[in-house]
């Protein structure tokens, strides 16, 4: 039994859902329940150790959306044929896995202990490759995917292309009854906007009228056999693509068992992804595991808590006692503690890290129960007393194996003596169990002196500032906090008399352990603060001391760098008149006697120095600057400079040089610059004009298309390009279009006019 509601863990689970993938890993968290065996909570946690420290180093796995399509892997042997929408997402799917097996092959070996399978983990390639073989990456089916799809598709290109040229000699024959020269699709079909007057003038189909009533839409007659026979090539090219999906998902058939073991895989591993995710969000850590119920919590942060606002606490509890009350002022934090270590422990032994110093110590229990907070029930006619009694009563009748039992105010709601008396029944039940590990708070005096009398028992206190009757939500271990009602009712301004009387009576009833107690906690408190100090300066020391070992370290680093340096450059220049001195003794042993001005040169050969390099002082540039591109021979003039790099105006281009790939050049005189004809406005019949055929074309043939039609347009100064992309189904115009957009070299561009070819040619000016 595990009181995971309690604890709030179901929040903690709805968090690592937001970063899974796909809906199984989402179902497969939200049904998350803690392990109770050691090995197996162990591998878990360093699994997810081991993927949080890939993340670290590599980045996230690269998951896609939505990638669980079991639906469609189980359809494999139940459908006849896939959609391509199908085989598409199993292409996706395939591609993903693609991208995580070049992922793990990334990664070095020294971080892959515990998930081993990522070392030989394989993408679906034949099934990939059959997907390609048919479907491209625009997502539609190459033509060549049959032979029957191929001479259709010629077919219906042919008449596409008939149906463009039809189309321009429709706008030309009815321009004069036009209301617009322009072709537009109604009811699936292509018609021409006719003035109403003009209706009868024009043979064919009426398919709509405007709301104004002025304009006719017709479907001409002259171009209707041809639709009629593009809509026939398309059905017969439908019919095809299904006897094409067909063969396919028979390929794929025999994959089905592979590819859910794979779906299976991945999903378990998305599952491990979030939690991973999670836990680098919280900045959380792998602790010392054990079974013998010994908990120390050092740093811990829970989790829920905003960072800027949590306090991290200490908390330990073991064999020797294996009982701690925390006692202190309300709204101290006790309740907080006590959720952070059952939250804890479900997160653990759920496999999910927790926000601690990893030199922490937690334990796997086998039942967890938490009696936390009021759940007083007015149908239930439950006081509060009542709740938590009924929670305890329950909590006895499951009692099992090691538990882990958390009680928030155990005893209170009732009569104090009552209260206390059944508390420390409790206590002592339990803590005969030393499987059990309790931790409990309280506000009575009368707990706290039995904890003081009990060596097995550990107490300890919720911080709280006396000057400013602030709680501070650190937990000091070895102390019983006091409730401090006096001093928080005198804050809030309750009348004087009533607090010394108060006092006067707490005084008359507090016994000399009470009194003895109370001393001992502020030396306690004085000792702490006494540690923190004496901490913090040690710290101080160790980093001092580290930054000069470093420096250290720096110093001979660089020390032995510069002797190997000026050794080798020594060596090097030996060896250079080592050299030499062969050279001449080679040659003073190829001759018989020795000439006079022969020796001269000879020793003036020994004598020589090695010539040292001389760097050249380069002249500084600035913007404006003209100069020389020594590689190429070509001058140009600077226009930004950043640090190192230096960008030339050479002609129509910019380029990058670095400095030693420039010299400075004198200022050229300006020549008289020819005045040049700007065109604007329509197309001039002069200008010269680049023409660009894109019909029959694919549309992912166009950018290569359009970038060499526009690079020989410049090369011959033509302003103009003219492109025929036709009516057709549009895919190439809006390829054309889309180019159009992002081409920083196109100034405007504008529909072909009457002559030009209409709707169906656009004049681009560059």
């Amino acid at each position: 039994m595990y009181s995971t509601k309690a604890l709030e863990f179901n929040l903690i689970l709805d968090k690592i859902q937001d970063y899974a993938y796909s809906k199984a890993a989402v179902t497969a968290i939200k049904d998350t329940l803690p392990y109770n065996q050691l090995d197996e909570v162990s591998l878990n946690l360093h699994k997810s150790f081991e993927l949080k420290q890939i993340i670290d180093t590599y980045g996230r796995l690269p998951f896609v959306k939505g990638f669980d399509i079991y639906l469609i892997i189980t359809n494999l042997d139940k459908l006849d044929f896939l959609s391509i929408e199908d085989f598409l997402m199993i292409r996706r799917f395939i591609h993903m896995e693609k991208s995580l097996e070049n992922y793990f092959k990334s990664i070095d070996s020294v971080h892959i202990n515990h998930l081993e399978w990522i070392k030989t983990f394989k993408h679906s390639k034949s099934q990939l490759q059959h997907i390609d073989e048919i479907i491209k990456d625009d997502e539609t089916i190459y033509d060549d995917a049959s032979s029957t799809l191929k001479t259709i598709r010629h077919d219906l290109k042919m008449k596409e292309r008939q149906l463009d040229k039809l189309l321009s000699e429709v706008l030309t024959r009815y321009q004069s009854y036009l209301n617009e020269s322009i072709i537009v699709m109604r009811n699936g079909r292509y018609d021409i906007p006719i003035k109403e007057g003009y209706k009868n003038k024009v043979k064919g189909v009426i398919h709509d009228v405007s709301a104004s009533k002025q304009t006719v839409y017709i479907e001409p007659e002259d171009i209707r056999q041809v639709t009629q026979d593009i809509e026939y090539l398309k059905s017969l090219e439908e019919q095809e693509i299904i006897q094409i999906s067909i063969a396919l998902t028979n390929k794929l058939k025999p994959f089905s068992t592979e590819l859910i073991s794979h779906l299976d895989i991945l999903v378990e591993l998305d599952v491990l992804h979030a939690k991973t995710l999670y836990a680098v969000e919280i900045d959380a850590n792998l602790p010392n595991l054990n079974s013998d119920g010994n908990i120390h919590l050092i740093d811990a942060r829970h989790p829920l808590i905003a960072k800027e606002s949590v306090v991290p606490i200490e908390i330990s509890i073991s064999n020797d006692r294996n009982v701690l009350m925390i006692t202190g002022p309300n709204t101290g934090g006790k309740t907080v503690a006590l959720k952070t270590l059952g939250l804890f422990t479900l997160m653990m032994q759920s496999g999910i890290l927790v926000p601690l110093n990893k030199n922490s110590q937690m334990s796997v229990f086998d039942q967890i129960f938490a009696d936390i907070g009021d759940e007083q029930s007015i149908q239930q006619s439950l006081s509060t007393f009542s709740s938590h009694l009924t929670k305890i009563k329950n909590m006895f009748d499951k009692l099992k194996g090691r538990a882990l039992i958390l009680l928030d105010e155990l005893g209170s709601g009732t009569d104090p003596i009552e209260g206390v008396s059944l508390a420390i029944a409790i206590i002592d039940d339990l803590k005969s169990n030393k499987n059990n590990r309790i931790i409990l708070t309280t506000h009575y005096s009368e707990l706290k002196l039995y904890a003081y009398e009990h060596d097995d028992i550990y107490t300890a206190s919720v911080a709280f500032d006396e000057m400013s009757l602030k709680p501070l939500y650190k937990i000091h271990l070895g102390i019983a906090g006091s409730s401090h009602a006096l001093k928080i009712a005198d804050r809030l301004g309750l009348p004087k008399r009533i607090i010394h009387e108060a006092e006067t009576l707490l005084s008359g009833r507090q016994t000399n352990l009470g009194k003895n107690i109370e001393k001992l906690n502020k030396e306690q408190v004085l000792l702490e603060q006494e540690k923190e100090v004496l901490k913090g300066k040690s710290e101080a020391l160790d980093k001092e001391i580290k930054r000069y070992q470093d420096k250290i370290r720096t110093f001979e680093k660089e020390r032995d760098q510069m002797l190997q340096d000026i050794k080798f450059k020594a060596t090097k220049e030996y060896d250079k008149l080592k050299q030499d001195a062969l050279e001449v003794i080679d040659k003073l042993s190829k001759v018989d006697k020795l000439s006079t001005p022969d020796a001269a040169k000879l020793k003036g050969d020994l004598n020589k120095t090695i010539k040292k390099e001389t760097k050249v002082k380069l002249e500084p540039l600035k913007i404006g600057d003209h100069v020389l591109v020594t590689n190429y021979g070509q001058d140009g003039v600077i226009t930004k400079i950043n640090k190192d790099e230096y960008v030339v105006s050479v002609g129509l281009f910019e380029l990058p040089f670095k400095r030693h790939e420039l010299s400075k050049m004198a200022v050229k005189p300006k020549k008289q610059e020819k005045v040049q004809t700007k065109y604007s406005g329509s197309n001039p019949s002069k200008a010269p004009t680049f023409e660009l055929d894109l019909r029959g074309v694919r549309f992912e043939e166009v950018k290569e298309l359009m970038d060499k039609a526009i690079d020989d347009a410049l090369l011959s100064n033509t302003p103009y390009i003219r492109v025929i992309h036709g009516f057709g189904t549009g895919a190439v115009r809006k390829a054309v279009y889309d180019y159009i957009k992002k081409s920083r070299y196109i100034k405007s561009h504008r529909y072909g006019q009457e002559g030009e070819g209409l709707n169906g040619v656009t004049v681009i000016t560059l």
